[in-house]
């Protein structure tokens, strides 16, 4: 992971390709995700019993971030099947 400090300063940076451009993120975007349930609570001694509901938190904080590419996003199958199991307790 690489912290640039203005997205013009990434694209002068040598290594920045066009097509890496969607995984592009703020670090506060970063911070909103990492301080979620999802991460905050994985030493807690029922976690796993919390899972789907961790995780349907992330991916709601995920649909909020103003400044997240697609590639941080999840898309409408995605979704689907993540509904699918959550009803099928799988997850």
């Amino acid at each position: 992971m690489n912290f640039f400090r203005s997205e013009e300063h990434l694209r002068n940076w040598q290594g920045f390709s066009e097509r890496k451009k969607e995984g592009i993120i703020s670090l506060d975007s970063l911070m909103q995700l990492f301080s979620g349930p999802y991460f905050q609570r994985r030493l807690d001694p029922d976690y796993f019993s919390h899972y789907g509901q961790y995780l349907t938190d992330m991916i709601a904080v995920l649909d909020r971030l103003e400044n997240a590419g697609a590639f941080w996003r999840m898309g409408p199958l995605e979704k689907a099947g993540f509904s699918l199991g959550r009803k099928l307790g799988v997850l």
